[in-house]
C-alpha cells in the first residue's frame, strides 16, 4: 500500500499516501473466538451494548471520479507487486482464501455440535423470561437472537451524518475520518441481551459453546495444516521483504 501510494503521489495524486494509517488493520479479527462472540458476558455488557459493537475510528475515505486516477492506481498497483516480489500478490490472497476456509464453517458447526438439546433449554429459559422466537424450528437450526422480533446489533454509527461526495467528474475527492462510537442498544434489545446473558449462564451454554468453538477451530487448522505449513514461510519472507522495500525496522 506504502508504495502504491507514493507512486500514486508521484503521478500527482497524494490523497492516499496523505490519508493511510501508519500501519495495516488486522483483516483476521473475526477468527478470534471469545465469549464475546456468542453474545454479552455481563449484565451491564447486556443492558448497555445488547447485541451489538462500538465501532471503531475509521480513516478517511477516497473516492475518484476521475478516469486518469483509476488508471493510475491501477498500474501503481502493479507495480507495487511486482516490486514487492513476484509471487507476493498470489500468496496474499493465497492467505485470505485460507482465512475464508477457516471462518465459513466455524458458526454452522459449533451451532450444530452445541445440539438441539441445549438450544431447546435455551428456548425453555427465555420463554420462562417473556422471550419466544418468531420460528422455533429456524431458531433450532440457527440460534441467533435476530429471530426474536427485536432489532438487534445495528451499526453503532446508524443515524449518524453521513458524508455525501460532490461527485464532480475529474475529481478525486477526500472524506473526513470516522471517528469511534459507542453503541447504545435500546430497550427491546436490552431486555432481550440480559435474558440471553442469563440464560446462557444459567444453562451452562456459555461455557459448552465456546468449548465447542475452540474444538473446531483446532480441527479446522489440522484439516488445513498443509497450507498453513506452506503459506506462512511465504508471508514471514515477504513481509520481511517488504519492510526493507519501505525503509521500515
Amino acid at each position: 500500500m506504502k508504495v502504491r501510494n507514493k507512486c500514486l503521489a508521484k503521478a500527482g495524486y497524494p490523497q492516499n499516501l496523505n490519508i493511510m494509517l501508519g500501519r495495516p488493520q488486522n483483516p483476521f479479527r473475526h477468527l478470534v473466538v471469545t465469549a464475546r462472540t456468542f453474545g454479552p458476558t455481563s449484565a451491564e455488557e447486556a443492558k448497555r451494548i445488547g447485541f451489538g459493537r462500538d465501532s471503531l475510528a475509521a480513516p478517511p475515505t477516497v473516492l475518484s471520479f476521475d478516469p486518469s486516477y483509476d488508471k493510475a492506481y491501477e498500474e501503481c498497483t502493479d507495480s507495487a507487486w511486482r516490486e514487492l516480489s513476484d509471487d507476493a500478490k498470489k500468496v496474499y490472497y493465497g492467505y485470505f482464501d485460507l482465512g475464508n476456509k477457516l471462518s465459513q464453517p466455524l458458526s454452522g458447526a459449533v451451532n450444530e455440535r452445541t445440539g438441539a438439546t441445549a438450544w431447546r433449554a435455551l428456548l425453555s429459559c427465555l420463554a420462562g423470561k417473556g422471550h419466544r422466537p418468531q420460528n422455533e424450528q429456524e431458531f433450532l437450526r440457527t440460534p441467533t437472537p435476530a429471530l426474536f422480533g427485536v432489532p438487534v446489533g445495528v451499526d453503532a454509527a446508524e443515524g449518524l451524518d453521513r458524508w455525501k461526495p460532490k461527485q464532480v467528474p475529474g475529481t478525486v475527492e477526500v472524506g473526513p475520518a470516522v471517528p469511534a462510537t459507542q453503541y447504545q442498544a435500546g430497550p427491546a434489545e436490552s431486555a432481550l441481551a440480559l435474558a440471553w446473558f442469563e440464560c446462557r449462564r444459567d444453562t451452562g451454554i456459555d461455557k459448552q459453546q465456546l468449548d465447542v468453538a475452540v474444538q473446531v477451530q483446532r480441527e479446522l487448522v489440522t484439516k488445513y495444516e498443509s497450507s498453513f505449513l506452506e503459506l506462512n514461510p511465504q508471508v514471514t519472507r515477504i513481509a520481511k521483504q517488504a519492510a526493507q522495500l519501505i525503509g521500515a525496522p
